[in-house]
């Protein structure tokens, strides 16, 4: 494996690091995988998560570029205006792609989001054609009869009214602490458009994998959910998928992290074209 600083982007002033495999290991045909922040995160993920999945996917024989978003992390605000920070993130996200391309012959992309991450992930394997795999980490989620139906039910469970008599005997400041709201909320795609989307990228031929948490309780609440919400696509054994409800949002426990990586390892050896293994 071998790790190295690159800067790339209209004004160099992207920052990154490629993990490599050995040349004598490099896996053909497999895409190169990028990778961006999560939320203020820098490069290095949550809890190293990315820095973990890049020398992983090394090992394997993949190629993996993690780097910061302007004005996150290592990488310096852009001087120009002009354009909000989804377009910005879509247009470094390219220009990720562009500078793999130039500088490594990369023709194959592979890119994964977590959150807020999604968002240019989706945009850019939608309009790039160069992206033939994407995993969404705790990205979009709509909520179905059965996810209001399991919400509500759980208020008969006799645990959840014992903690909650419990709660009340707090005072009152450690129960306003407990009680707080949202704090982050990001605007979802209709879901009749991400419909479309999911459809021409399966058309395309595009390897999906989506993760979700159990830190999505809010909107997410049961593995059937994922098909249901997206029914008319049929998508059960036609995408990678896997729901750890245990895990909460960042994964920050490291046999949740070790899942997650083992899921998304697998994933992203398992997109290279069969083709290119038999050549």
């Amino acid at each position: 494996m071998r790790e190295r600083i690159c800067t790339f982007g209209p004004e160099q002033s992207l920052v990154g690091v490629i993990t490599e495999p050995d040349p004598a290991k490099a896996l053909p045909g497999a895409p190169a995988v990028v990778l961006s922040n999560v939320g203020l995160n820098h490069h290095v993920g949550p809890y190293r998560l990315w820095v973990e999945l890049a020398r992983q996917l090394a090992g394997r024989g993949v190629t993996t570029l993690r780097f910061d978003l302007s004005g996150l992390g290592d990488s310096r605000p852009r001087r120009e205006g002009g354009s909000d920070e989804f377009q910005r993130a879509r247009e470094e996200t390219r220009a990720a792609l562009d500078y793999l391309e130039q500088k490594k012959g990369q023709k194959r992309f592979a890119l994964i989001g977590l959150c807020s991450g999604v968002d240019s992930a989706h945009a850019v394997t939608v309009a790039d054609e160069r992206v033939v795999a994407a995993a969404f980490i705790d990205g979009y989620t709509y909520r179905t009869l059965g996810y209001h139906l399991r919400f509500h039910l759980r208020y008969l469970s006799p645990r959840r009214w014992t903690r909650y008599l419990r709660k009340r005997k707090l005072p009152a400041q450690l129960r306003e602490a407990g009680e707080a709201d949202e704090v982050y909320t990001r605007e979802y795609p209709e879901r009749s458009r991400l419909t479309e989307d999911y459809k021409h990228l399966m058309e395309r031929g595009v390897s999906l994998c989506f993760v979700f948490s159990g830190g999505m309780g809010l909107s997410f609440n049961h593995e059937r959910q994922f098909y249901e919400m997206l029914s008319p696509l049929k998508l059960e054994g036609r995408v990678t998928y896997a729901f750890y409800p245990r895990a909460d949002h960042l994964f920050s426990v490291p046999e949740d992290r070790a899942e997650l990586l083992r899921k998304l390892t697998a994933w992203a050896v398992g997109s290279v074209p069969p083709r290119a293994l038999a050549g």
